[in-house]
């Protein structure tokens, strides 16, 4: 029996880096996440959150699955609007 395992990354900027070495950061996590076998790979959908740059995930779905970033993963995409 085989354990399927899925990554959730939020695309978080860390302090003092900015939001395209975030960008930069899921991209390589995405990579990593396809050839270590990983079933799926999850963007949030945030909004108005200064430390996390990925408000549109639909964009960042697109890029991560660009066949020279993943070839294997499914991807997709959630977000949790609390006021709601």
């Amino acid at each position: 029996m085989t354990t399927k395992l899925s990554l959730l990354d939020q695309t978080p900027v860390i302090h003092g880096h900015s939001t395209a070495d975030a960008i930069a950061a899921t991209l390589d996590l995405a990579r990593l996440a396809d050839d270590l076998g990983y079933t799926r790979y999850w963007c949030t959908e945030h909004y108005g959150l200064r430390g996390v740059s990925n408000p549109c995930p639909e964009v960042m779905l697109a890029r991560i699955g660009n066949s020279n970033i993943t070839q294997r993963i499914r991807i997709g995409s959630g977000g949790v609007m609390l006021p709601y």
